[in-house]
């Protein structure tokens, strides 16, 4: 995937921290930028404190609280710049109605965070494998 720019929307720093040091671990040299709500992560997606380049993954809790993720998702989705972002949904709770809307608004996944204790660095290994094949078909068209 290179260095690109991957968004990770959650309001808890820690685990912020544990996927900055899993993606550390793994060698993903993306930069990884924190917004703690949708409000913060718009700004960071097309208002006053954009990203350049725009990212290409966003990682989300859309379970959590402050978080209003199927708000955020309907407008990315609606955005020329941002309707083909890839949205990995990474939760700690079970909402089978964000769950089902999340997965109306197109998103590539639906994954639930590694809980205390388990191997970040796995999940974010996988993950990371997952997005080098998505860039590499993506970029040979």
């Amino acid at each position: 995937m290179g260095s690109s720019n991957i968004l990770l929307i959650d309001s808890c720093s820690a685990d912020f921290e544990n996927v900055k040091n899993a993606f550390s671990e793994i060698g993903i040299k993306s930069t990884l930028y924190l917004a703690k709500n949708d409000t913060e992560a718009w700004s960071m997606l097309q208002g006053d404190n954009k990203i350049s380049p725009i990212p290409k993954i966003v990682l989300m809790d859309i379970n959590e609280e402050g978080v209003n993720g199927i708000h955020l998702l309907n407008k990315m989705r609606t955005h020329p710049d941002l309707k083909s972002t890839l949205v990995f949904v990474i939760t700690k709770s079970d909402n089978e109605l964000n769950k089902i809307a999340a997965l109306n608004l197109n998103i590539a996944g639906y994954m639930y965070k590694p809980s205390e204790g388990e191997n970040s660095k796995d999940f974010f290994s996988i993950l990371n494998d997952y997005w080098n094949i998505i860039e590499f078909t993506r970029e040979k068209r």
